[in-house]
């Protein structure tokens, strides 16, 4: 390759190509390559194809280098007049490749292109103007199982085509699982390439009812970048130490001002950390009441965490201490590898670290909040211990998810911020917390895709035993490139991102609010059950026009509406309702009949709906503001019993249907108040809250995904 390379070729020749698919077993058509096109077609059946091969010609159809449905009579005329036209665009044909037409059927196209901090990412998509004008394509990360090359054609709009929609042709869909597996699958051709080639497209691989082959073979050349060596880290892992720390040394505070140090010291205080803290300053005796050292060798104790907020050139000589004698720092202060001129003194941070046995957090980073400990980088923090843990590249990501999260009443094991992750990153704190008894689910906020790897390699090896939420930075379209394949145009972070996490088996996020949102029902429902059999829902309320936008907002996220049987219909009727109601499914039920019993009558009618049927999902969507203005006074707290009924069917029917609440206001600001303390009182009794039933939709997806996948073996 690196010869092909060194004479300027920008792409493998495609005979030599077509040896390495070959090789790795992958079906191409019969063929032979020569400067004499009868040469080349010896011992060739049938229609033939014709191809030019010169080093400067890439996309040989664009430039006539291709001629299709060739008579062997008709080669050497052909041959001279594509080697005509090719000089006249400045091409010299050094030979010819022949092969047998393919014979007809679907167009799939079959790439890869190696993405740095990734490795490989395979492409999948259908031909023609499938991918030239639709981009219907799917990506996963090699290599690829299976099941990952199942649910990549799944994801393709036009997957019906393979299946023969339409009376069309079906499709060997094995024999294409079997070829991409051959190029992208344990012990696959990619596995085998040099590095001097970084784009593969297969394009078109024609698939009939009986097998697949790859009818064009383009292995695009480059030269090799060299990256430095990552530094020796040292293998210290206690990251009880971390999160349960009983001395922590402060680095940077002032003993005349008041600065960020300073402001942590009184955090400190104020949190009620209850160990030994050691303000660290080369000249003051004392800080904040504390009594100070010069430095962390002269601290006298060893140290579990030290929070360091100097200027970026000293940090190195100021965390110098005996080995052994700092587990944990974490570096606040920019000014390293996020900054190219700071990129060796990072490199230099890292290795003395390493050297003298400390783990280090950042830098660029504001560090650790550990709620049972009661230590975090924010003033007045929410300290009561939950089970939800976050590890974030993002510091100021990391306040907001702390602000918000109270706020939407989240209960944190820990919030970590860990910026240039230079030597602790996001797959190794997962590892940690996963395995906590304290935590029972892990969200992640990355804006690197090799972060996003090596945890897709970390959840390889642990399968789905708690749920893992992922809010990605940089998703746009931006990240795709001018490239000489298909697959490297195709490819960027809004398509590879998605790719990891369904195959890390990881929820992916949209938003802030959706982040939140998926870790709160996370963390909240019962994920014991067995999982859900359909996609089915029961939609309870009031209104209907906002029970029909409900149907269509969880049709958007995969979940049907059916309507109950009608035994179940006749016993609701039963109950002797108020005029008015639709029962179907979705059930609409005006103020009055929410008035029945003092509300009361939410939980009888939908413990008979759970004892008649079991959907996937029950949502319960409420008008608080309809509820209050027309029935607080006369009937007392319907909206809080209706709650307590919800929650009563919910444990009655057990843990094979989710049950969520929307809680929707009617513009009024006084109602907001009203609203908060009953999401407060449905997350006491374990039911998530949203705002919308669209909200609703999307988490309850993640959900039922994330049962799916741990309930279904792992596959090879």
């Amino acid at each position: 390759m690196a010869g092909f390379l060194a004479a300027g070729a920008p792409v493998v020749p495609e005979p030599e190509a077509k040896d390495l698919l070959r090789r790795a077993g992958i079906a191409v058509p019969r063929g032979g390559a020569h400067a004499d096109p009868l040469a080349a077609a010896e011992g060739l059946d049938g229609a033939l194809v014709l191809k030019a091969v010169c080093p400067t010609l890439v996309h040989k159809s664009d430039a006539g280098g291709v001629r299709v449905g060739v008579a062997r009579r008709e080669l050497a005329a052909e041959a001279a007049a594509m080697t005509a036209a090719l000089a006249a665009r400045g091409h010299r044909v050094d030979r010819f490749l022949v092969e047998e037409q393919a014979g007809a059927g679907h167009e799939v196209i079959v790439g890869a292109v190696r993405t740095p901090g990734v490795g490989w990412a395979v492409m999948l998509g259908l031909g023609g103007v499938f991918v030239e004008v639709f981009a219907d394509v799917s990506f996963g990360i090699a290599p690829l199982a299976a099941a990952d090359v199942r649910a990549m054609l799944a994801e393709l709009k036009g997957a019906a085509l393979l299946r023969g929609a339409r009376g069309g042709a079906m499709a060997d869909v094995d024999a294409l699982i079997s070829l991409v597996l051959r190029v992208g699958g344990e012990n696959g051709l990619l596995g085998s390439l040099p590095p001097e080639v970084v784009e593969v497209d297969l394009n078109p691989v024609i698939v009939t009812g009986s097998g697949a082959i790859a009818v064009d073979a383009r292995l695009v050349l480059s030269a090799v970048d060299q990256e430095p060596a990552a530094p020796a880290r040292t293998a210290h892992t206690d990251f009880g130490r971390l999160f349960r720390p009983r001395t922590i040394a402060v680095l940077g505070a002032s003993a005349t001002g008041m600065n960020l140090a300073n402001r942590y010291l009184a955090g400190l205080r104020s949190s009620g950390f209850d160990g030994v803290v050691i303000p660290i300053h080369p000249t003051a005796g004392e800080i904040e009441g504390l009594p100070a050292r010069p430095s962390l060798d002269a601290a006298g104790l060893p140290i579990d965490y030290a929070f360091v907020a100097l200027p970026a050139k000293i940090v190195p000589d100021a965390l110098a201490a005996a080995p052994g004698t700092v587990a944990f720092a974490q570096v606040i202060s920019s000014g390293f590898g996020e900054v190219e001129e700071g990129a060796g003194l990072e490199r230099e941070l890292i290795a003395r670290m390493a050297a003298q046995g400390t783990r280090l957090l950042g830098p660029n980073c504001l560090g650790m909040h550990s709620s049972a400990a009661r230590v975090s980088f924010v003033p007045d923090p929410p300290l009561s211990p939950g089970r939800i843990a976050v590890v974030s590249q993002s510091g100021g990501l990391s306040v907001d998810v702390l602000r918000l999260g109270e706020a939407r009443e989240l209960a944190f094991h820990s919030v970590t911020s860990i910026g240039n992750s230079a030597d602790v990153d996001a797959a190794e704190l997962a590892g940690h917390l996963l395995a906590e008894p304290e935590v029972e689910v892990v969200g992640l906020y990355l804006e690197s895709l090799a972060a996003g790897r090596a945890v897709l390699d970390l959840l390889a090896r642990r399968g789905a035993g708690k749920p893992v939420v992922l809010l990605a930075g940089g998703r746009t379209a931006a990240g795709s490139r001018a490239a000489t394949s298909h697959t490297g145009a195709l490819t960027g972070n809004h398509r590879l991102w998605p790719a990891l996490c369904r195959q890390a088996g990881i929820a992916l996020a949209d938003s802030l609010e959706e982040f939140l949102d998926i870790l709160l029902a996370f963390d909240t429902v019962d994920l014991a059950g067995p999982p859900a059999t359909s996609r089915d829902a029961v939609l309870f309320g009031n209104g209907g026009g906002a029970s029909v936008l409900a149907t269509d907002a969880l049709a958007r996220h995969g979940f049907s509406v059916p309507p109950l049987p009608d035994d179940t219909i006749a016993r609701i009727e039963a109950l002797e309702l108020p005029p008015g109601n639709g029962l179907a499914n979705p059930i609409d039920t005006p103020a009055g009949t929410l008035a029945v019993r003092g509300g009361a009558i939410a939980g009888e009618l939908l413990s008979l709906v759970l004892d008649s049927v079991a959907p996937a999902v029950l949502i319960t969507h409420l008008n608080v503001g309809i509820i209050q203005r027309n029935l607080a006074d006369t009937h007392g707290d319907v909206t809080g019993t209706i709650i307590r009924g919800v929650a009563a069917a919910h444990r009655k029917a057990g843990a094979g249907t989710q049950t969520f609440l929307v809680l929707k206001g009617d513009g009024r600001a006084d109602l907001a108040d009203a609203i908060a303390g009953y999401t407060r009182l449905a997350h006491r009794l374990g039911l998530p809250v949203f705002g919308t039933v669209e909200e609703a939709g999307r988490v309850a997806r993640s959900l039922l995904d994330f049962q799916d996948r741990r309930s279904t073996p792992v596959a090879a």
